[in-house]
């Protein structure tokens, strides 16, 4: 008996993770995402027989998935969900505007997609760390979600998980967290938050991921982190960045209109300095650069704010051709 090759063991498992959303949902579109999907918590064991001929599957069973149709009468303040649940698929709480708070399964691997959106009475919820796969969307708009303990396996945070939560105030990561990667729009319009402590593996903040967040004042950004997106961070309200010497991408407007920003200093890795990175920080003085990036983008700060470089440099040329003033390091 030998094992499927790589491909046939992927469309297996593709297979066994759509078939249970598309089945109550109708969403083909699941089927695309093949990325998300492959990452799934399914148990499975796929083999051939000698002759080439046998094929075998061990999903996990109807039981431990909870779907739509099973959640009927969880639409109560508290909810504690059995212990032999796995999996919660698509939209299964949605709407649910009853709940304040759950008691997940600590078995529970995996919430797809909008499985909490629209819970309106949502206050905190605390995810078990077994868990492994957080579903797009998955808490998202629930306006008065306040606290979320994050799981420690968790190694990305979908788009728009927890979108415009306007009440999220704390997101909690232990030391021991696997997150490597926060997706767009993740923590989108999260008026309330203003502080956020990203885990020491988080290598990637993609585009709009704490957009709007007009109350973050400080972020912990990790020693290994390498890029961040288009607006990122736009209209956030951080009077200090203390980015890594891992960094290498500042994306377009990636900290736009951060109005509490005074002086910035990027790190010697960065490579690429995006359009319009710092414009519109109106308090921003001076912005140093004591390195020679790759590419420097258009108006990447205000006129009225100076960038501090070394003479003669690209920095220094970049200043010349666009009308910026130029302050000058003194050299060692």
């Amino acid at each position: 008996m030998r094992i499927l090759d790589s491909r046939a063991a992927v469309c297996v498992q593709l297979y066994l993770i759509s078939i249970v959303d598309i089945h109550e949902k109708g969403d083909t579109a699941l089927l695309r995402e093949s990325e998300y999907l492959l990452k799934a918590a399914f148990i499975y064991n796929t083999t051939l027989g000698n002759e080439g001929n046998t094929m075998s599957f061990s999903p996990f069973s109807q039981s431990e998935i909870l779907t739509p149709h099973k959640t009927a009468f969880y639409n109560k303040e508290h909810i504690v969900l059995p212990n032999h649940i796995r999996l919660i698929s698509t939209g299964a709480f949605s709407k649910k505007h009853k709940i304040r708070t759950i008691e997940f399964p600590s078995g529970l691997t995996a919430i797809h997609a909008k499985a909490f959106q629209h819970c309106q009475s949502l206050k905190e919820v605390c995810l078990p760390h077994r868990m492994e796969i957080l579903g797009k969307e998955a808490f998202a708009q629930c306006p008065h979600l306040k606290k979320v303990y994050m799981s420690n396996h968790l190694t990305e945070i979908q788009r728009e998980t927890f979108r415009k939560d306007r009440e999220l105030r704390q997101v909690l990561f232990t030391p021991k967290s696997q997150l490597k990667q926060i997706s767009r729009e993740a923590f989108i319009e999260c008026t309330s938050l203003e502080k956020i402590l990203l885990p020491p593996k988080v290598r990637t903040i993609e585009e709009r991921a704490f957009y709007r967040c007009k109350k973050l004042s400080y972020v912990r950004f990790p020693k290994n982190l390498s890029y961040i997106g288009n607006e990122a961070f736009y209209f956030c309200a951080m009077d200090r960045l203390e980015l890594p010497e891992s960094l290498r991408v500042l994306g377009d407007s990636a900290f736009f209109k951060c109005s509490q920003l005074t002086y910035v200093r990027l790190p010697e890795s960065v490579e690429h300095i995006g359009k319009w990175v710092f414009h519109g920080c109106n308090r921003l003085q001076i912005l140093e650069i004591r390195h020679e990036p790759r590419y420097i983008g258009d108006w990447i700060i205000n006129k009225a704010a100076r960038i501090r470089c070394y003479k003669g440099s690209v920095v220094d040329e970049y200043c010349q051709r666009n009308g910026f003033t130029a302050e000058y390091i003194s050299e060692k």
